[in-house]
């Protein structure tokens, strides 16, 4: 390989390296923490359906501002979760499996703090709530999903409070 074009390989690696970096930047950075999460609602029934549970949900936040809110940074503390139905104890060895109801609605409340370039937009303390979720057939989560309900009520919370966005059906609140 010749010396130049060696050089225009080391360049072309380059550029590209710098526009993924761009790229980066301009994604949304999210943090989520889950303060005393043993005191919440619920959210599980032992020690690893939390930490699913909690993995799952902040995975979804930082898909979401990543998606949604590119350059911006956002911070939540959960303070505490109601996922959808109540566990209850099923068959002969009384495995307890969730049950969904109407009335047993997610439920979800934590503080936040929308950011851009270290100046904030917006933060306050959220309350949220999807008490129509099992009527809604906006669901766009497969009934497959984990925490489908939660999820969708966490997607109406990001598009009224911090998009702006008018017309999303909010049962949430």
């Amino acid at each position: 390989m010749t010396a130049s074009k060696w050089v225009r390989g080391l360049r072309a690696g380059l550029m590209v390296l710098s526009l993924g970096a761009v790229a980066a930047a301009a994604h949304a950075q999210a943090e989520v923490k889950f303060i005393k999460p043993e005191n919440f609602s619920d959210i599980g029934d032992n020690a690893r359906d939390r930490e699913t549970a909690m993995n799952q949900l902040a995975e979804h936040i930082k898909t979401v501002a990543a998606r949604e809110l590119p350059g911006k940074q956002l911070a939540i503390e959960v303070t505490d979760v109601d996922l959808a139905g109540e566990l209850e104890p099923r068959g002969v060895t009384a495995q307890r499996l969730r049950v969904l109801r109407t009335v047993t609605i997610p439920r979800m409340e934590f503080s936040y703090t929308l950011s851009e370039n270290g100046q904030v937009l917006k933060s306050g303390k959220a309350s949220i709530k999807d008490m129509n979720y099992q009527l809604s057939s906006a669901n766009r989560y497969f009934e497959s999903e984990p925490l489908r309900y939660e999820k969708k009520m966490l997607d109406d919370w990001f598009a009224k409070d911090l998009l702006g966005k008018q017309g999303i059906e909010r049962a949430s609140r």
